[in-house]
């Protein structure tokens, strides 16, 4: 899903989606180039 998709559906801004990406990517410790859908499709 896209990032505007997934805004409209949460009710939340553009943004937030963003954000909620980042800190998701952070914890896990990946770059910001890995794939976050395909590390999280292989656990």
């Amino acid at each position: 899903m896209s990032t505007k998709e997934i805004a409209e559906i949460m009710n939340i801004s553009n943004g937030g989606v963003e954000l909620a990406r980042y800190r998701l990517r952070k914890k896990l410790e990946l770059n910001k180039k890995e794939n976050l859908i395909g590390f999280l499709m292989n656990i």
